[in-house]
């Protein structure tokens, strides 16, 4: 059993893996080249950088996907960037450059997306025998609303403003939207534990820091989780709807004919 776990892992690596691994150091470069006065490396070797960054690259390359995995790239960019312009915004945290927001942080939206769409599916193989599906919608519904509460305490102070209010309405939207219940518990665990990482290098570095000055704040350590099944599900949203229109495109040109 292990073996064949074993033989499954490795075959999820492929050619298709050096293109993705590729197309991740370009994009690294790129972004270090642009912001290479931004780069302090009079504080030594980041044991805890390098780390994060090694398991994040081994999950992104292996089982690629073109299609999916562009559709998930554009969709948690145009996601991860609403997020940053709402926290930085409103204040609820800041970087120490004190843009809002600065854009070398977007590219790392959706690389952490798709390490966590490969971490998910990797935890729902693993669950898969486990539970059913009536246990895993109960588990749905005690975390979200827990979480979406949480974090509406969290964002409280900004209350006021419209953009809290907007991203309240979209959280509550996307809780009672949900098709897959062990899907999004998976998700929701992947994202939380990558983005536990994520979060304590961040606010321990003093990279970005937030309000409570907490290092960091478990609401948005699980936020990562949840903006994981956001993006899960916009990309899927994204693939129905050109598959709709390629559906259509046939039929529209018959009848201009």
């Amino acid at each position: 059993m292990v073996d064949g776990a074993a033989s499954r892992l490795r075959r999820g690596y492929d050619r298709r893996s050096l293109v993705a691994l590729a197309a991740l150091v370009v994009v690294g470069g790129a972004v270090g080249y642009r912001f290479s006065d931004l780069i302090d490396v009079s504080g030594g070797f980041d044991y805890l950088l390098a780390f994060t960054w090694l398991v994040m690259t081994a999950l992104l390359v292996w089982n690629v996907d073109a299609r999916h995995d562009l559709t998930l790239l554009v969709v948690a960019f145009a996601g991860g960037a609403v997020i940053e312009w709402w926290g930085t915004s409103t204040q609820l945290w800041s970087y120490f450059t004190v843009e809002r927001p600065p854009l070398w942080i977007l590219p790392a939206w959706p690389i952490a997306a798709l390490a966590i769409d490969r971490l998910a599916v990797g935890l729902h193989a693993a669950f898969r025998a486990r539970g059913t599906e009536r246990q895993y919608r109960a588990l749905y519904w005690l975390i979200m609303p827990g979480f979406i509460a949480a974090m509406t305490r969290f964002a409280w102070p900004t209350i006021h403003m419209r953009a809290t209010l907007v991203v309240v309405a979209l959280m509550l939207a996307l809780l009672v939207t949900v098709r897959d219940h062990r899907r999004d518990v998976t998700m929701f665990a992947g994202g939380s534990l990558l983005g536990f990482f994520l979060e304590y290098w961040g606010t321990s570095r003093e990279c970005w820091t937030y309000y409570t000055r907490e290092v960091p704040p478990l609401e948005c350590v699980f936020a990562h989780g949840f903006a994981a099944i956001a993006f899960a599900r916009g990309a899927a949203l994204a693939e129905r709807l050109v598959a709709v229109a390629l559906a259509v495109a046939p039929r529209r040109t018959g009848i201009q004919a």
